[in-house]
């Protein structure tokens, strides 16, 4: 008997250090829309996170913690290509050892860029000015216009 891909798919991810999803991935694959219920799908994943696409992501750690960061509002020239580097941002951010939040803005802050970008190669702010945009309070982090 075959596994179809979407039962084939959870067993991985459960045993996965970190999965990353979209919301509305989960809903196309186990018809799972919610990011509580996606948490609960995929545990005992130790870190997961939900993207929700403009709205923000959400990450449920291994000791019960839920961060969620909204999106900053992002100029959208070519959607390919802005999932990876969300995740690119985001595990840079984590393996430098940085807070969660840190990480999702990170990783918000990599997929703008992508997103800015009708070409292969997106070009990102640099250090000086990643690092400033990291330390945003939250109410300059959700007035942030991108791209």
């Amino acid at each position: 008997m075959e596994t179809d891909p979407a039962t084939a798919l959870l067993e991985p991810a459960r045993r996965a250090d970190i999965v990353f999803v979209g919301r509305d991935e989960a809903e196309t694959l186990w018809g799972t829309a919610k990011p509580e219920e996606i948490r609960e799908l995929l545990a005992p994943a130790a870190v997961i996170v939900v993207k929700d696409a403009e709205h923000g992501a959400t990450a449920y750690t291994a000791d019960g913690g839920e961060v969620f960061v909204a999106a900053p509002d992002s100029r959208i020239v070519e959607g390919v290509g802005a999932g990876d580097a969300f995740a690119a941002g985001y595990l840079a951010a984590h393996l430098e050892g940085r807070e969660v939040a840190v990480a999702l803005r990170l990783g918000d802050l990599m997929a703008a860029a992508a997103l800015a970008t009708g070409g292969d190669v997106p070009t990102a702010p640099d250090r000086a000015e990643l690092d400033r945009l990291l330390t945003l309070d939250d109410e300059e982090w959700q007035a942030l216009r991108l791209g």
